[in-house]
């Protein structure tokens, strides 16, 4: 980082600082009115939102004691208001404890007291020649994040006006127009009131200029009161401030990118007269009257659309299109067919080629541009969804618990292929009590800070981790041998345990120990197989010979003492669902999401469903939990104006469920009540090892979907052959690939016979785990539509969850989709 910047940045985390004692002053003002005037709900809120600011702030400028303590503010306030308990007797001494605490690490801060990071790295200005000279307003009512927001934008090149309030702003724009507005709408203490000004801030801008919020409200109310304000993109705070650069040039950008359009007919007045239409509309055209020489001009051109005519010599339209798509840097470029033929069969084979328009003969002016500007649009919000879908493992990353514990469920499930099984490899210290009374709770949290990126260097692309507490964590390992498991287990702990720990300047050497637990369906859930990797950790740590299969499935029946009773859970009170997207390459339209339910841990983590399901054995219990699944989940997508039209469910129901032939009426009067129209808006989803061992009953199930205008879909499918023969007797609406076809490449002809055997019925098939543009591309071509990845949202069409540009630069030039 040069010097200049590096005093810059120092500056203002000074300035932050200094600025303390007078946010303290404003806690204290918080909780007085809290104390002693009124316990309301805009008050409660307006504390939570003060300790995310501070949040934010801590990370901005490296105070991570500020940080956490204003993180266990706002999750106490988080946890209370989802359990809806009351803020008095022992919350009320809990929240003062933490107010408390929150008090003393600022004014710490403030003396010069607490722990500071490295500031952040230094944005490299040669990267963003986009952004040079490019003006952005930023409105912010906190000057002093502003500051530091403002010192970065302008080191990678943009042109900064800074504004504390949305009227200076409009202001300004009666005399200028930037080319992007960076705004944060909290600006009343009631929070988000300045989206009421972006009616009035669009309607002076005299084109189409990008507004991005950015806030600390995470809830999708404040996404959607975002989205119809106009917004164009709504970040999370605290922001990574490279991240934000990339967003900002990626958006301006795609405001302002000539978009090239190749058109190929050999019709020389034809391609003339389309090219004048669309240069007119402001488009780079490329016309190419050799079909034969497409594939080359285009390698060439980077067409960000393409438009075929259908009959042309040596090569059609539609044999052009299958070539385009082949090379997996055109696997998502956008086509459009433009043809005189009026044979409606013709028309149905061009659009099962997954093309974005067809155009027949003449046509209109307006038509034309119009469908153009549609397929780059549409393929533009594509391109952003199989990003956030593949996003996985772009690089080697620690994962939330939620989704680690359900992966670790998903391998327990399946068994072992031979000799090979997955591995719980987990890592610690002994006498981790007595470096914790050593240390003191600052110095192990730095300590733990250091074990992690450690940890997250060694880890590979297959591999994924979570840290479960201070100096204790696991990485899930894919099926390998014992052997190598034995020696990939010595990698880590020598690469964690040969560097010496810094801990107030001083070197601390530790020796990393590690227990493996290789897995397998007889440990039945995840916590048992997190509790035979510890035990193997803790027989590593005293020489003990491990546990024997017989003792430790004997154990196994103890470990799930965590978990509640099922017998004492509120369904609405600790039950929560989650929506995992499934996208389509055809049509960008099209939203599916399978539903995922969760009970809420004692620390507020979600619980995957293969956790606790298995301990319900009230009778009924299973049924009444399908019912509200359901119930909830169609609420979810009805209450949402866009996914209203077009979101489609897919709900697992438990087999006791399956037995009861008044669920399905249950169904239809659930969908009837609804606002949801339209065919196969539910879709019911059965494995394939269950469809195989009660196919008479799965097939009078089908035909009680088809009754009430649900779907069903096999998941699973391909873990056995014995599939293939049903499919026709089953009248199936989609097949859920299985992961080991998909990702592992286990019977790659069985993978192929499956895809084809499907899609030559009409079944849509959905891949499962995919996370890469390779594997995509390559059962695209083999006819798979639909992709499951491992992102986990509501069913709200409008924004990211998290801050995810990604398309611009990192996925399209490092996974191969083309530079368009």
């Amino acid at each position: 980082m040069p010097q200049e910047f590096r005093n810059q940045l120092e500056r203002l985390r000074q300035q932050f600082a200094a600025s303390l004692p007078e946010r303290a002053r404003r806690l204290e003002e918080i909780w007085s009115h809290l104390r002693h005037l009124n316990w309301s709900e805009q008050g409660i809120t307006t504390l939570q939102q003060f300790a995310h600011k501070l949040i934010e702030a801590g990370t901005s400028f490296g105070f991570p004691e500020l940080r956490h303590a204003a993180q266990q503010l706002e999750n106490f306030i988080t946890d209370l208001n989802e359990l809806g308990r009351s803020f008095g007797g022992l919350e009320y001494a809990q929240l003062e404890d933490h107010i408390r605490h929150l008090s003393q690490i600022m004014a710490a801060t403030a003396n010069g007291t607490a722990r500071q990071d490295p500031l952040p790295s230094a944005i490299d200005p040669n990267r963003y020649p986009e952004a040079l000279g490019k003006t952005i307003f930023l409105v912010d009512p906190d000057r002093v994040l502003a500051a530091l927001c403002n010192a970065y934008l302008r080191k990678a090149g943009f042109v900064v006006e800074y504004f504390d309030n949305p009227q200076s702003c409009m202001q300004r724009l009666y005399l200028d127009s930037p080319a992007a507005i960076l705004m944060d709408p909290d600006f009343e203490r009631s929070g988000l009131q300045a989206l009421g000004n972006l009616h009035q801030i669009k309607a002076l801008l005299t084109h189409d200029t990008p507004i991005i919020l950015m806030s600390g409200r995470t809830d999708v109310n404040a996404k959607l009161r975002a989205l119809r304000a106009g917004s164009s993109d709504y970040l999370i705070k605290p922001l990574d401030f490279h991240f934000l650069v990339e967003k900002l040039v990626h958006i301006i950008t795609q405001h302002t990118k000539t978009q090239r359009v190749m058109i190929v007919d050999d019709d020389p007045a034809m391609t003339s007269l389309q090219a004048e239409i669309l240069r007119y509309a402001g488009m780079e055209v490329l016309c190419v009257n050799q079909p034969l020489h497409s594939l080359q001009r285009a390698a060439k051109f980077k067409p960000d659309l393409v438009i075929l005519d259908m009959h042309m010599p040596d090569i059609n339209g539609m044999e052009l299109a299958v070539l385009l798509r082949q090379d997996p840097e055109f696997l998502l470029l956008p086509i459009i067919f433009v043809t005189a033929d009026t044979d409606t069969n013709l028309h149905k084979s061009i659009k099962a080629l997954g093309v974005n328009a067809l155009l027949t003969k003449p046509f209109e002016v307006t038509e034309l541009i119009s469908v153009c500007e549609q397929a780059l649009a549409d393929t533009s919000a594509l391109k952003n969804r199989v990003a956030r879908v593949t996003r996985h493992t772009q690089q080697p990353q620690q994962i939330n618990r939620s989704y680690f514990f359900t992966a670790l469920e998903d391998e327990l499930h399946n068994n072992s292929l031979g000799n090979q099984n997955s591995a719980l490899y987990y890592f610690s210290i002994d006498k981790l009590a007595d470096l914790t009374l050593q240390l003191g709770q600052v110095e192990l949290i730095d300590l733990h800070d250091q074990f992690c990126r450690r940890l997250s260097e060694t880890v590979g692309s297959d591999e994924q981790w979570i840290d479960l507490s201070h100096m204790v964590a696991c990485v899930l390992a894919g099926k390998r041998s014992s052997e190598f498991h034995r020696q990939r287990g010595e990698q880590f702990t020598k690469h964690l345990s040969s560097q010496p720990y810094i801990i107030k300047g001083k070197a601390l050497s530790l020796q990393i120990k590690l227990g493996i637990a290789p897995l397998s369906s007889a440990l039945g859930t995840a916590n048992n197989a997190l509790l035979r990797a510890e035990q193997a950790f803790e027989a590593s740590v005293s020489g003990a010979i491990p546990l024997t299969s017989a003792a430790a499935e004997a154990n196994t029946k103890t470990t799930d003492k965590n978990l509640p009773d099922f017998s004492t859970v509120v369904f609405s009170r600790d039950l929560t669902l989650a929506f995992q997207p499934i996208i389509s390459l055809e049509d960008a339209q099209i939203e599916h999401f399978s539903v995922l339910t969760r009970l809420r841990g004692e620390d507020g983590e979600p619980i995957a469903a293969g956790q606790f399901l298995s301990r319900i054995t009230q009778p009924g219990k299973r049924l009444e939990l399908d019912r509200w699944v359901l119930q909830q989940a169609v609420s979810a997508i009805a209450a949402n104006s866009q996914t209203r039209e077009q979101a489609t469910l897919f709900i697992h129901l438990a087999e006791e469920t399956l037995q009861q032939s008044s669920f399905f009426s249950f169904a239809a009067n659930v969908l009837r009540s609804s606002r949801l129209r339209g065919e196969e808006r539910l879709v019911f989803m059965l494995e394939e090892n269950w469809i195989l061992n009660h196919f008479h009953q799965a097939r009078e199930i089908a035909k009680a979907l088809r009754d009430i205008r649900c779907g069903i879909c096999v998941t699973r499918a391909g873990e056995s052959e014995q599939i293939l023969p049903m499919l026709d007797d089953l009248a199936l609406n989609y097949l859920r690939l299985s992961p080991k076809l998909t990702s592992e490449g286990a019977n790659p002809k069985l993978l192929e016979r499956l895809i084809a055997s499907a899609t030559g019925r009409g079944i849509k098939v959905i891949a499962t785990q995919i996370e890469n543009s390779h594997n995509l591309s390559r059962l695209w071509m083999q006819g798979v539509r639909l992709f499951e990845g491992f992102f986990i949202q509501p069913p709200d069409t409008g924004f990211h969850l998290q801050n995810d540009i990604i398309f611009a630069k990192e996925f399209v030039q490092g996974n191969g989709f083309g530079g368009s």
